[in-house]
């Protein structure tokens, strides 16, 4: 019920996605750091993949030297050359 509520007053007050619901907020500041809050937990971690659960969809960072700089239970930062950033599964809402 919540869950209705808090999508409806979303939506009244034209809240963009991100402050309105659960899914991932991805900040990406060029090819070599990302931040990324509201994920659920990490799927696979390596020097070249991380991969991370989120209430949308996996989401999959491949590249080279990545490191988890930070690591809080609703944020993470990784830093390292970036290569590519997809989304897998989930449904958009």
């Amino acid at each position: 019920m919540f869950k209705k509520i808090q999508t409806s007053v979303g939506d009244i007050l034209d809240f963009p996605p991100d402050v309105a619901g659960e899914g991932p907020k991805i900040t990406i500041t060029g090819k070599l750091q990302i931040l990324v809050e509201n994920y659920i937990s990490i799927l696979n971690f390596s020097d070249q993949e991380i991969r991370l659960e989120t209430a949308e969809g996996n989401v999959c960072i491949t590249g080279k030297g990545l490191v988890l700089k930070v690591l809080l239970p609703t944020e993470l930062r990784i830093e390292g050359e970036v290569v590519s950033l997809t989304f897998e599964g989930g449904e958009i809402k």
